[in-house]
């Protein structure tokens, strides 16, 4: 029965002709569980999280994506090393809930951030157009640089959220925005209402995240 459900072919309903498998299903359902409870700054985002890593790694180890496959492991890290941020802060960086506070990144580290994006942009990239020679297990990629942006601005959207640094919206907008279009060019139906669902509740969390911020502001 599990093995079933874990089964990419297993298709749980049909829209636009193009099937939805139980697995896609429930890896959006908790991507979209996490981001809200993310956006809404509760530390239990993380926990959901880590399932949402696990569907999307064996989501892409079956659909043959392996350079996606193998970035859940880093946003796995990436996760837990969040969560123990959130939840552990020094007695300097507490809120009233004892939890990490919202800040915001300075310019020094705004240059420095777009810097390693596209640092990730271009070495990613290069290392995507090689991959199918070094093994014939991965695919040759059709858009190594757009692939490796992707990868980019999710891996720093990951790393900001878990310091809590509001910027970290910015990049998640900014890769929803790209989904969105690159989605629909594709011609897919399911996953750009899926990448609309996530930029709403990343505009959600721009302003939530601000207000909240405020808030703190007021209480120092």
């Amino acid at each position: 029965m599990m093995k079933e459900f874990f089964n990419l072919y297993n298709i749980f309903f049909v829209i636009g002709g193009q099937g939805i498998s139980y697995l896609e299903f429930f890896a959006v359902l908790f991507g979209l569980t996490s981001v809200l409870l993310a956006s809404l700054a509760r530390s239990i985002n993380y926990w959901i999280g880590f399932v949402y890593t696990a569907l999307l790694f064996m989501m892409f180890l079956q659909k043959n994506l392996y350079t996606n496959m193998l970035l859940q492991p880093v946003s796995l890290g990436i996760n837990i090393y969040g969560l123990y941020r959130w939840t552990r802060p020094r007695q300097d960086e507490k809120n009233k809930k004892n939890q990490l506070r919202i800040t915001f990144l300075n310019n020094r580290q705004r240059v420095i951030y777009v810097f390693l994006l596209a640092c990730i942009v271009l070495v990613w990239g290069f290392v995507l157009t090689k991959l199918h020679f070094i093994s014939q297990a991965f695919p040759p990629a059709r858009t190594p640089y757009l692939d490796s942006l992707v990868a980019g601005l999710m891996l720093m959207a990951q790393i900001l959220a878990a310091q809590k640094k509001w910027e970290c919206w910015i990049f998640w907008v900014a890769l929803n925005i790209g989904n969105v279009i690159l989605y629909v060019s594709a011609g897919l139906v399911f996953m750009p209402i899926v990448a609309v669902c996530y930029l709403a509740l990343n505009i959600i969390g721009v302003f939530h995240w601000k207000k909240e911020w405020e808030k703190q502001k007021m209480l120092c």
